[in-house]
């Protein structure tokens, strides 16, 4: 067995490693107590004692073996996920940075894995390293490549990944961006099922036309019979078409970190200092390694940009239509660049047929007039150019905006 072993890497080679897979060991220290390596390391146990690992984070579609779980001395999580652009990597995000978290607090040593470690397991270190020191994705990004050179998340996780900082490493469920996020989740689902699956019901909001206590004090309103059809909470804007790139990546910052309490400028150079210090060995920046991703080549995400057909000007934000985070939706209903050209808002119990058909007519609940379509799966072209899908959205000229309402209304 020919192993080259330092402080922070180890890549190696072992034909008895595995029993049916030719890959080498490859294993990097990313941050104190946290290693990144592949389906090779977390299954050789010389290696996993030699790292003193004891928790191990498992990024794939199926599990470690039997032989590696039954290790009581070790603890697991396995997180089942395929290194594709549309998976729903966001949503684990926040359960993988406790586990990762816990673990190191009570002096544990963790090993997050997938099958090369380059796309999935990388994007979970990325998460992980951009909460702990309040940075945002770019700078997370930079930091664990100085540690792991061949790192390369997909586009979709990387869309994702930047929704994630924006939001504050949390999952803001009210924010808009995340809602249109589970709504493209939905449409995927309803596409293959011909119906919205229970996972996704929570999507249907409530009826804000019901009596109800507190009603919100921004509504729209038919305009012929002037039941309310939407409250401000449930639109979700977007930005024109025309809004240049600049103005797309007005997005909110991550906040300090909560470790230091410093800018993301300041604590990328003290964490670049930091991963630098710890390396042990730099090979040289000459040398070409052709290692596989996980599903795709790597490097090619090291821009973390796309073009699409209508060319690079089109992409905003590292965002485009091949994954499931759109860059035109916008985090405030008020923001002053927002379209008001169409107003797209989140599917409502009043929407006949939103649960079991692709697309369909929206008609007020009251008097039957025709005020808006929808469609999960084609979306909508507003009439700004901007397309918004899934889309379900209220026509300017048959719903009008107020922000006059009774304390209780009540609606037949």
């Amino acid at each position: 067995m020919a192993k080259q072993i330092a402080d922070v890497q180890i890549h190696a080679s072992d034909e008895n490693d595995l029993e049916d897979d030719n890959l080498d060991i490859s294993v990097d220290l990313i941050d104190d107590g946290l290693y990144l390596g592949n389906l090779a390391c977390a299954r050789d146990f010389k290696t996993l004692e030699q790292l003193k690992v004891t928790h191990i984070l498992t990024i794939d579609l199926v599990p470690l073996p039997r032989s590696i779980l039954d290790r009581t001395h070790l603890t697991f999580k396995f997180m089942k996920l395929a290194d594709v652009p549309k998976e729903d990597l966001i949503s684990h995000l926040p359960e993988s940075n406790e586990f990762i978290r816990q673990a190191i607090a009570n002096k544990g040593t963790v090993l997050v894995h997938c099958y090369f470690g380059v796309s999935r397991s990388a994007a979970v270190v990325i998460a992980y390293i951009m909460e702990k020191y309040g940075l945002c994705y770019e700078d997370a990004f930079l930091l664990v490549k100085t540690k792991r050179r061949f790192i390369g998340p997909n586009v979709g996780f990387v869309a994702q990944l930047k929704l994630f900082g924006h939001m504050g490493y949390q999952i803001n469920k009210d924010d808009p961006r995340f809602k249109q996020f589970r709504l493209k989740m939905a449409g995927q689902k309803l596409k293959q099922v011909k119906i919205l699956p229970q996972l996704f019901a929570d999507l249907i909001k409530p009826d804000p036309g019901l009596i109800r206590e507190r009603p919100d004090p921004i509504v729209y309103r038919c305009k012929k019979c002037r039941r309310i059809v939407a409250n401000q909470s449930n639109i979700i804007p977007h930005l024109p078409k025309q809004v240049k790139v600049e103005l797309a990546k007005k997005n909110i910052r991550p906040p300090p970190s909560k470790l230091t309490g410093i800018n993301c400028a300041e604590n990328g150079q003290l964490l670049i200092e930091k991963l630098k210090s710890l390396a042990c060995q730099i090979m040289d920046n000459k040398i070409e390694i052709d290692q596989p991703s996980d599903d795709t080549s790597p490097g090619k995400n090291d821009n973390s940009y796309q073009d699409s057909d209508e060319g690079p000007s089109q992409i905003l934000d590292g965002y485009n239509e091949q994954n499931m985070v759109d860059a035109n939706i916008v985090a405030r209903a008020d923001a002053p660049e927002i379209c008001r050209l169409m107003w797209f808002v989140e599917p409502m119990s009043w929407m006949k047929d939103v649960q079991n058909s692709p697309q369909g007519k929206l008609h007020c609940p009251k008097c039957a007039n025709k005020i808006g379509s929808f469609s999960w799966v084609m979306g909508c072209k507003c009439p700004c150019g901007q397309k918004v899908a899934p889309a379900f959205y209220l026509v300017p000229s048959k719903v009008e905006w107020s922000n006059i309402v009774q304390n209780v209304q009540i609606t037949v």
